[in-house]
């Protein structure tokens, strides 16, 4: 492999950049899944979905007319989502919510384009596969949750959990959506 080929910005370009952002999405459910429930946990789950909006990000740079809209779309979501996470602005969860809704699915478009485009299936493809599918997962928790912010009545939530806070409102759908989606409940 050549100096070149080392630079970060042709990993995430090039196919590799599948790997990695399987890599924190999977780091992002799971420590969301089992220590969301924790202060730490919750910041961890920040730092891994904010390592997948960046990753996202760097894996624009071959669609350079992408590129502008992506990194847009990345930075007003990981502000509002730090921003929600330190509890800075208060109301604006739909917001937030609904446009991590549109990054990802932005995200997941080029992730479905660079899988399934004309070449050899890699290792990287198929773990882009496996990507899709839990994009496809975490996007339905973000629509879930812009309803069940926007109806509070929407939803029959467990015992105790207040539809108006955000963090255990997407813990508890993204549970719900990942467990339907690979039909386990």
């Amino acid at each position: 492999m050549t100096p070149s080929r080392l630079h970060p910005r042709h990993f995430w370009a090039d196919e590799t950049g599948l790997t990695g952002l399987l890599l924190f999405s999977l780091g992002y459910f799971i420590v969301m899944n089992s220590l969301g429930e924790f202060w730490f946990g919750r910041l961890v789950a920040h730092i891994f979905f904010s390592l997948v909006i960046v990753a996202g990000v760097l894996t624009t740079f071959k669609q350079r007319w992408l590129s502008f809209l992506v990194i847009v779309l990345a930075v007003v979501s990981l502000a509002l989502n730090w921003a929600e996470e330190f509890r800075l602005v208060e109301g604006l969860a739909v917001l937030t919510t609904g446009l991590t809704f549109i990054y990802l699915g932005t995200l997941l478009a080029m992730v479905i384009a660079q899988v399934f485009r004309d070449g050899p299936v890699t290792a990287h493809r198929i773990r882009g596969a496996i990507l899709i599918y839990l994009l496809f997962g975490v996007m339905w928790a973000f629509a879930y949750q812009v309803v069940a912010l926007t109806i509070p009545e929407a939803f029959r939530l467990p015992e105790g959990l207040i539809a108006g806070d955000p963090e255990a409102l997407r813990r508890e759908l993204t549970y719900f959506s990942v467990v339907t989606l690979t039909t386990t409940g």
